[in-house]
């Protein structure tokens, strides 16, 4: 049975009652963020502990790092300039990326929606993601200096 439901005047069709209600609060996030809305609420990140934030850390791999990194540099960007940013072949080798940063993450209990959202967002028949970080991730990062370390050895490369 599909869930048809509408939203911004879009018309969204899921497999699940469930998936209906985590899609139509990502809808709402998204129309919060579009809005800079996102900034003035606060979100709890009992997920993100000093402790499973390194766990993190350890768990994943360099490719994966970059993946984080990118979404935590161009907030909302979508799967083409993740492919590009990581200098993969194609969308493919990005959802190889997505897939082994999912079991390493399983692997020490960590789920993925803890560490990102997804939008869809379909024009005619292409489908593009945009790729957000949670919060709640984003404030340990920054409070484990982590994304100021990775912009800094990124720049010193660079230069």
């Amino acid at each position: 049975m599909s869930i048809e439901f509408f939203h911004n005047g879009r018309r969204w069709k899921t497999d699940t009652p469930e998936e209906a209600i985590r899609l139509r609060r990502r809808l709402r996030i998204e129309d919060l963020r579009e809005r800079g809305a996102l900034d003035r609420i606060e979100f709890p990140s009992d997920d993100w502990t000093p402790d499973v934030f390194q766990t993190f850390l350890t768990s994943i791999g360099e490719q994966q790092k970059a993946f984080v990194l990118l979404m935590a540099e161009n907030p909302g960007i979508n799967n083409a300039e993740l492919t590009r940013g990581l200098h993969l072949e194609s969308e493919l080798a990005l959802a190889g990326v997505i897939s082994g940063l999912s079991r390493q993450l399983k692997a020490v209990d960590i789920e993925l929606d803890n560490l990102y959202t997804v939008t869809t967002r379909w024009n005619g028949k292409t489908k593009t993601r945009f790729f957000h970080l949670r919060a709640a991730f984003r404030q340990a990062a920054e409070q484990a200096m982590w994304l100021k370390k990775k912009y800094a050895s990124k720049h010193r490369r660079s230069a």
